[in-house]
């Protein structure tokens, strides 16, 4: 396990800010603005292109801002390259890109799911959920199908990517988060915070299969790339959880910063990284079971995206 040689881009919601950091040192390579309050990104499939939700300012004041667009950086030239219009849809917050040329990005207001093409930013469906607050948004290996979790319905809705339609939506209790799929796409795990459980999602009959046990208010999910590992991000238990999938219990818990609320895992499994809103990043050894360093990031710091260093400097 090495920090030197890694680094990591950390959205930043409060001060509407990104910024990238030196894993090994700390050291802040650059910050640049984003859009009003930025929730989630993610990472172009060429590693070089940081997508990022614009969700505007917080609140149900119809006269606050209402985000309306993505946020487009490029990492190697540490600067906004412009930003994709979604129309008439309003606060986007889940988003994720794949390889086959889509970025896909919910929003809470209309309650949608956005599919869009990367070639011309144009609009290729925007699928209607008919679920409340859908948030998070994760797409199969293979690119064909989509998942939201729609907080306030308590449901997570399987899309087929190709015709925009939505297949079937499974209930499940509590109010769905973060998920995150097996390498083979068979298995998609979704947090449950009020329910302390992650609950396994057969993909291709969109059912529930099964359930792990988790510490209170898990969050978010990371699994490792040989599937051997689920890391859970909890909440108020201001912890790391580590369970083993094979057997679906927890094998480890690793207290971390005050209120952890977004976790991003290196390519290799080898660290997970887990945003604290104390202003810190708390860098965790996943075979160690423990922290190896902490970031000072100021202000509240929420998705992270771990990079090499060569891909920003």
């Amino acid at each position: 396990m090495r920090l030197e040689g890694r680094a990591l881009a950390v959205v930043h919601g409060q001060e509407s800010t990104l910024a990238c950091y030196d894993v090994a040192t700390g050291r802040e390579i650059f910050r640049a603005p984003t859009g009003p309050c930025p929730h989630e990104a993610c990472l172009s499939h060429d590693r070089r292109l940081l997508y990022v939700t614009g969700y505007g300012r917080p609140g149900t004041d119809p006269t606050a801002e209402r985000g309306h667009a993505i946020d487009v950086f490029d990492l190697r030239r540490r600067t906004s390259v412009g930003s994709i219009p979604l129309g008439r849809h309003r606060r986007p917050h889940g988003i994720a890109v794949h390889s086959g040329g889509r970025l896909f990005v919910t929003c809470e207001e209309d309650e949608t799911l956005l599919i869009l093409r990367l070639e011309d930013d144009s609009l290729h469906h925007a699928v209607l959920l008919d679920q409340h607050l859908p948030r998070a948004v994760a797409i199969s290996p293979d690119g064909r199908t989509a998942f939201t979790s729609n907080a306030r319905s308590g449901s997570v809705s399987g899309i087929d990517v190709m015709m925009g339609v939505v297949l079937r939506t499974l209930e499940v209790e509590g109010r769905p988060e973060g998920m995150a799929f097996s390498p083979d796409g068979r298995i998609l795990h979704v947090a449950l915070p009020d329910q302390g459980s992650v609950v396994l999602v057969d993909t291709v009959r969109i059912e529930e299969a099964g359930r792990i046990e988790t510490g209170p208010c898990p969050v978010q999910l990371a699994v490792t790339p040989d599937g051997g590992r689920l890391a859970v991000l909890l909440h108020h238990g201001e912890a790391l959880e580590i369970a083993d999938t094979a057997t679906r219990k927890r094998t480890h818990t690793i207290p971390i910063g005050d209120r952890p609320t977004h976790l991003a895992m290196s390519p290799d499994g080898e660290l997970a990284f887990a945003s604290c809103e104390g202003g810190r990043v708390d860098v965790v050894s996943l075979a160690e079971a423990r922290i190896v360093t902490s970031l000072a990031t100021g202000g509240s710091p929420g998705a992270t995206f771990p990079l090499a260093l060569a891909e920003v400097v």
